[in-house]
């Protein structure tokens, strides 16, 4: 199984949408079609949680490698399959894997007070 590294795909994410929607993370959130707190989550430089609907979204508007995504390593096979809409990659499936075990734990507390931007 792919080992992820939450803060690198966290960056990762930050540098895609960095600098659009006037750096309003609801207006990213909805172009994206994700929930603005998974974004959030996602994209957290002190504790991200990066959530599989962001992952899919980021690959999908983006049109990214998933394996560089999720690892730092681009990956030409899985950027094809991703792109030619065939099966998950492997390292997709793994990090469905890996987020299945983690998809209840709450959000951060830091996510739970009102009005966090």
């Amino acid at each position: 199984m792919t080992t992820f590294d939450r803060a690198g795909i966290a960056e990762r994410v930050r540098a895609l949408i960095g600098g659009q929607d006037d750096a309003d993370l609801a207006r990213t959130a909805e172009r994206l079609r994700v929930e603005e707190l998974s974004l959030r989550m996602s994209i957290d430089s002190l504790s991200p949680h990066p959530t599989m609907e962001v992952v899919m979204a980021v690959i999908r508007e983006y049109g990214v490698d998933p394996t560089w995504l999720l690892t730092g390593e681009y990956q030409s096979s899985s950027h094809r399959a991703a792109m030619e809409g065939d099966e998950l990659p492997a390292p997709l499936r793994d990090f469905k894997a890996y987020r299945r075990g983690s998809i209840s734990d709450p959000p951060p507390e830091h996510f739970r007070a009102t009005g966090h931007n």
